[in-house]
């Protein structure tokens, strides 16, 4: 079974598309809020949602990058089902989580 045929799969896309996020967060709160525990980058999440702008919009580009290569480039369709559908779930929880 080849590299291609083991990956291509809706579940491995949909278990990368949960990791990825999770990696951006972190990568972008020590860029940017190294100096905050997480308790008051909590705080300063909750106070409004424009601050929750880029903390939960950033973890998401690299499910972007990766459909751009999985689509496009290598053509592992049913891998980019789950990606797509994962991601499709976090972007409506960003919504939701921007207008509460």
């Amino acid at each position: 079974m080849s590299f291609k045929q083991k990956i291509d799969k809706p579940l491995v896309g949909g278990l990368i598309a949960l990791i990825l996020p999770v990696l951006g967060f972190l990568f972008f709160k020590e860029l940017n809020y190294a100096n905050k525990p997480w308790d008051q980058l909590w705080r300063f999440m909750k106070a409004s949602a424009n601050n929750r702008n880029e903390l939960v919009i950033f973890p998401l580009i690299p499910n972007l990058v990766l459909f751009y290569f999985s689509n496009y480039q290598w053509r592992w369709d049913k891998f980019t089902q789950g990606l797509v559908f994962v991601t499709v779930l976090l972007a409506l929880g960003v919504v939701v989580s921007l207008v509460v």
